[in-house]
């Protein structure tokens, strides 16, 4: 297909966040493919001056732009919904950046045909809370621009400078930790963000004075394309240092919060920091540099424009029934927010566990049948006993439960649906065992299979994935109705 005249949105072009450079970078990417960008923010500043001085228009007001876009690329709610609005025949596209700011919430509108999201975590946020389509969605991990973020010189075979890489590292914040841990160390470190008021328009030429970086999310993947070690860390907790066998594994989480499962402990980011190997890192850059290219994530945008371009509008709408639509849309999510807020306020509520504390809790199965008949359900007994400092239970926003997985003998996992949820009803207590009846459903074919109990926290994670895993398997015999039958 040929140029397209692209309008990107975004809340505000007044600093440096994410997805200001990763507009940015999709803005100068578009223009260099031969498309027609523009942008569009009610607050602009030096960032939107770098755009303009590339010869790519942008504007605070609408009402200056003179011609209409084919599609209007949203990052953020309020503009993106005031964009479709104004150019009745423009195709929207919402990229979803962020699981938890109210401005990264997708707007429900027709004319919104794809909703992308940056990573596994804002996906959930697309289609579990919000209920978007499966078939709507996309995956299009964040990117960097490798001919701005240069490699730097081999690292060192151990760190002499760190950098605490982030816009909300200050006094107070996960700073003070990182700080700590640096001191044991005997390690310098220095502050790149504009908390800490050091913020930088190329901060490419920064991060490769440095052998370890703490960072998530964008930064992290800018440091991690330099050629850095980076710990992935922020103000919510402390996750890895991203080696060679797990970045491929953590990339679909955007290295972002939701890996940020420990706390800010020093002693436990002297831990992670000891796990520096400069040839490792070295792999680590390859892999982001082969796969993380802005050029392939550039490559997936356009092809979903032309996606876009090729499907037709939905049904023309006078502007009053697409407001009814949005606003009935909005209006049930407003319920649902209610309902979720009546249970933030209730008296007990369950944090994402860390690590260290899925390692203390103990899993054993007290009870259970030697066979179950095809699709029919069967109570199994089990005994939790948490050794942790911290209750556990069945809480908002991410509760802990009982559930299981079928596996057959040789241990592969049994398709099939969605395994059943038994509550942690009555919470467990710090250093406190309890005996809970779970109700399994079995596989619809009959033969020897391996039950697999352990707990999940929704939204977070399955604790059988744990590098401790947390689990208790049992054989059973699945039989058919009719064996069933004969045998009584």
């Amino acid at each position: 297909m040929g140029s397209l005249r692209i309008l990107i949105v975004n809340v505000t072009l007044a600093s440096r966040t994410g997805t200001e450079t990763a507009l940015r970078d999709l803005a100068l990417g578009l223009k260099t493919a031969g498309h027609q960008p523009m942008v569009y923010s009610p607050e602009l500043g030096e960032i939107a001056d770098e755009i303009r001085a590339s010869g790519i228009p942008v504007f605070s007001q609408l009402e200056d732009l003179s011609e209409e876009p084919d599609i209007v690329h949203g990052n953020h709610h309020v503009q993106t919904v005031e964009a479709l609005l104004k150019f009745r025949n423009a195709r929207g596209l919402f990229v979803c950046h962020d699981r938890w700011a109210h401005m990264s919430a997708p707007p429900r509108l027709g004319r919104i045909l794809r909703y992308v999201a940056v990573d596994y975590n804002c996906l959930e946020r697309l289609t579990e809370e919000y209920g978007i389509p499966q078939h709507l969605t996309r995956v299009i991990y964040n990117a960097v621009d490798t001919s701005r973020f240069l490699s730097r010189p081999p690292l060192p075979q151990h760190p002499q400078r760190a950098l605490v890489f982030s816009n909300y590292a200050g006094p107070g914040t996960h700073l003070d930790a990182v700080q700590r841990a640096c001191a044991l160390l005997n390690l310098p470190v220095d502050v790149l963000g504009s908390i800490a008021g050091s913020s930088s328009s190329t901060p490419e030429l920064i991060i490769g004075e440095y052998d370890l970086v703490f960072a998530k999310a964008r930064c992290a993947l800018e440091a991690m394309a330099v050629g850095a070690a980076v710990v992935l860390c922020d103000t919510s907790g402390l996750g890895p240092l991203v080696t060679s066998a797990e970045v491929a594994e953590l990339r679909p989480w955007n290295f972002g919060a939701r890996l940020l499962r420990e706390p800010l402990d020093p002693e436990g980011i002297v831990r992670q920091a000891q796990r520096y190997v400069a040839a490792d890192a070295s792999a680590v850059s390859r892999y982001i540099r082969e796969h993380a290219d802005l050029s392939t994530g550039l490559e997936q945008y356009v092809h979903l424009y032309d996606e876009l371009m090729s499907e037709p509008l939905p049904p023309s709408t006078t502007v009053a029934r697409e407001l009814d639509e949005y606003l009935r849309h909005t209006a049930t999510r407003m319920a649902q927010m209610e309902i979720e807020l009546g249970q933030y306020r209730q008296p007990h509520r369950m944090a994402p566990l860390s690590d260290a504390a899925c390692a203390q809790l103990r899993l054993r199965i007290e009870h259970c049948p030697e066979s179950v008949v095809c699709g029919r359900t069967a109570a199994v007994r089990v005994e939790v006993e948490n050794d942790s400092s911290g209750q556990i239970g069945s809480f908002p926003p991410f509760p802990v439960q009982l559930s299981y997985r079928w596996l057959t003998h040789e241990g592969h996992e049994v398709a099939g649906p969605e395994a059943l949820r038994t509550a942690l009803k009555p919470a467990l207590g710090p250093h406190e065992r309890a005996s809970y009846a779970i109700t399994i459903a079995a596989p619809d074919e009959p033969g020897r299979y391996r039950l697999r109990v352990t707990l999940v926290q929704e939204f977070v994670r399955w604790f059988d994935g744990l590098p401790s895993p947390l689990r208790a398997d049992a054989t059973l015999v699945v039989v058919s109705s009719l064996a069933a039958s004969s045998n009584t």
